[in-house]
């Protein structure tokens, strides 16, 4: 009896097949809530992406309102657009620590001096961290490597480019929004000339709300070929030649014919694409739409060693990039901001760059 009843007061165990059925329940809620988790937090991302996409447009119109002009997309110095509209996003802070004077050092910026934002002159301003700036999608947005720097400075990214236009050898000009202000040799001009000029609201004959200002672009790792893997759109990869008179279907043959895995690199290290967010130039923070979102970037790598070098440097094929599935933010003249499919239609994304092209593109089109 006594026996009885303690195997009466036994609580029974799992056998191992309800083992192997609970752990195959709980696998199952794992892999149906990671997901959505992965999903709810590329939303929150996007949207924080959109939100600065909008503070950029915003703080441009209301440059544009106070100078009557778009800011320069190469200031003097080749200071970017990104300097000129500090003030109007809270940080006049950094923007009073820049020292706007052009050094008088030989370097590869405008007439042959050293960019102004290269120095120790700007180093305050270099080094501080603009959120507005980042995308928090981005894979590589730490701080530059110290070495790249002439004064070993250590300087911020942007994911954020402006409307550089088609591209220069296809419209033989700067048909965006933002180009060259300056001429290398006013005497003797050479392509990429003439300068842009400064471009009004009113220059826009195409239609402020279908023509883009600004759109992501990923940035590059910063950091020696060997230390950082790459991303699909981390990198810019040589290729030519690529000149002044290189057809579009040529330079986009050529470009899609790089395997972005093992492409070779210009100078076989340059990693510095949106780096540093006080430049501005197209190989820094401008974008060009020769080719369609998420697309490999691409630059002549064939007269590295001539007198072409810098300037066919203007001729690259930088496409905007993202991290967000598919797809690229971009914010438009009139300070909407608008989701675009990477598989937007060529002709409809050339003409959206474009400030008077003419082009018809229907709102419903992209």
């Amino acid at each position: 009896m006594i026996h009885a009843r303690h195997r009466q007061g036994l609580r029974p165990a799992f056998t191992l097949i309800e083992l192997l059925v609970v752990v195959a329940i709980i696998a199952l809620l794992i892999g149906l809530l990671l997901p959505a988790a992965q999903n709810a937090r590329e939303s929150a991302r996007r949207a924080q992406c959109v939100n600065n996409l909008k503070q950029i447009a915003l703080a441009v119109q209301s440059y544009h309102g106070d100078w009557n002009c778009l800011p320069l997309g190469e200031m003097p110095g080749y200071l970017s657009p990104h300097v000129a509209i500090l003030p109007y996003l809270d940080q006049r802070n950094i923007y009073n620590s820049i020292n706007f004077i052009v050094l008088n050092i030989p370097g590869y910026g405008p007439a042959g001096r050293a960019p102004a934002w290269m120095y120790a002159v700007s180093q305050t301003a270099g080094e501080t961290r603009v959120d507005t700036f980042l995308c928090p999608s981005e894979i590589y947005a730490d701080r530059a490597l110290p070495e790249w720097t002439d004064e070993h400075l250590e300087f911020w990214p942007t994911n954020y480019a402006w409307n550089a236009g088609t591209w220069w050898p296809y419209a033989k000009r700067w048909d965006g929004l933002f180009g060259r202000t300056l001429s290398d040799d006013p005497k003797h001009p050479a392509p990429p000339d003439p300068p842009i000029g400064l471009i009004r609201f009113a220059s826009v004959v195409d239609g402020l709300s279908m023509t883009l200002l600004v759109s992501e672009v990923a940035a590059g790792p910063l950091g020696p070929q060997s230390e950082l893997s790459r991303t699909r759109y981390s990198e810019c990869y040589q290729v030519g030649p690529i000149g002044p008179t290189t057809s579009l279907a040529n330079a986009v043959s050529m470009c899609e014919g790089v395997d972005w895995r093992t492409g070779p690199l210009p100078f076989g290290y340059w990693r510095f694409k949106g780096y540093p967010w006080m430049e501005g130039t197209l190989w820094r923070n401008w974008f060009n739409t020769a080719r369609l979102p998420n697309r490999t970037c691409c630059v002549d790598g064939t007269l590295f060693n001539g007198p072409a070098r810098d300037r066919n440097w203007w001729f690259m094929l930088k496409p905007a990039s993202s991290y967000h599935p598919a797809a690229v933010n971009a914010a438009m003249a009139d300070g909407s901001v608008r989701t675009i499919k990477q598989t937007i239609d060529p002709h409809i994304w050339m003409s959206l760059s474009t400030r008077d092209g003419r082009e018809v593109v229907s709102g419903d089109s992209f």
